[in-house]
């Protein structure tokens, strides 16, 4: 019986270093915590994890104490022992065996709280409370993730940069809630277009980002479609039928890049496809930033991208009149001034 004691206290006792090796690795290689409220909950967490198992490990001491005090009583008993005698050592290390089963079923039950309220710390650590896409920080991660497997075995992979266009309009006509509708609904449809293959996240405010393992053809190809089927849709918003556009950057991984200047190219794409009229997308080589799909020669990449607030334009001066003569005179002055 002390035997099924010692065993059963020691898996228990395993489970728990388990548990802490996993939360090590879990926390080496989750973003860096910026927010006082989330260290306040990891460390609420921690002391709690600590004090249970402490108070386990205390109940098992005791156990192995009561076990050992009975066995030494049962083996100095002589041959005058009464049968009363023995069966009152049976009966007290069958009542300590129940005990300790009793508290390691109550333990489990806490470990799996336990494990339960980290999984959800950490879920939500990494989460957008609006879109229930994967946060800035968590894609950041992802993003050195993908660009660690580049520099081992050099499997490109491409980002695109997602934005709504108009999207102030959107929240200016018809309100907050509205707005709100718009991203979810995005994100909804983000989910179904990457499945399990690529990785979304809502990159902040009306942007998305988007990682594609696979060669710049076919995530451009992906993308545009993608692109068409948000133009075609309309999203209800509180009783209010909204169609809405996007406008796409995208870049692929290059020899003897850092993660900075790809997010950067990608960026750069975005802006081009605002200024380009917004609706498409854009895709950023290394040198330069062309349209999928357009005829048009490729544009040189704007390198100031305050440069339409500067000048005075607003959206409506985009979409509207001599829209690519004023487009194409702003990106002359943007190549001279680079």
């Amino acid at each position: 019986m002390f035997l099924l004691g010692l065993v059963i206290g020691t898996s228990l006792l395993l489970v728990g270093l388990g548990l802490g090796l996993w939360i090590g690795r879990r926390m080496a290689t989750a973003p860096m915590l910026d927010d006082s409220h989330e260290r306040e909950q990891l460390i609420r967490f921690v002391k709690n994890f600590a004090t249970w198992t402490t108070d386990f490990a205390g109940d098992f001491s005791k156990y192995q104490t009561q076990v050992r005090t009975l066995s030494k009583r049962a083996e100095s008993s002589s041959e005058h022992t009464s049968i009363q005698d023995v069966q009152s050592i049976l009966r007290q290390i069958t009542d300590a065996n129940q005990n300790l089963q009793s508290r390691l079923v109550n333990a489990e039950e806490r470990l799996e709280n336990q494990t339960k309220e980290l999984a959800s710390y950490l879920t939500e650590a990494r989460t957008d409370g609006l879109t229930g896409l994967s946060n800035r920080r968590s894609f950041d991660q992802k993003l050195d993730e993908y660009f660690a497997k580049w520099m081992a075995s050099k499997n490109a992979f491409c980002l695109a940069i997602v934005d709504i266009d108009f999207f102030k309009k959107i929240n200016d006509t018809h309100g907050h809630l509205a707005g709100d509708a718009v991203l979810r609904d995005m994100a909804a449809q983000m989910r179904q277009f990457a499945s399990d293959r690529i990785d979304v996240a809502r990159y902040g405010g009306e942007e998305f980002a988007i990682l594609f393992a696979q060669p710049l053809d076919s995530t451009v190809k992906m993308v545009d479609e993608f692109r068409k089927s948000i133009q075609a849709k309309q999203i209800n918003a509180d009783g209010k039928q909204i169609g809405i556009t996007i406008s796409v950057g995208v870049s692929l991984i290059l020899q003897e890049e850092r993660v900075g200047k790809l997010v950067r190219r990608a960026d750069e794409a975005l802006y081009s496809a605002k200024l380009g009229g917004r609706n498409r997308v854009f895709v950023h080589d290394g040198k330069l930033c062309r349209p999928y799909g357009d005829p048009t020669a490729p544009l040189e990449t704007p390198t100031q991208k305050s440069a339409p607030e500067q000048n005075g334009d607003n959206d409506e001066d985009l979409a509207t009149g001599t829209r690519q003569q004023r487009l194409q005179k702003r990106l002359e002055r943007l190549i001279n001034e680079s």
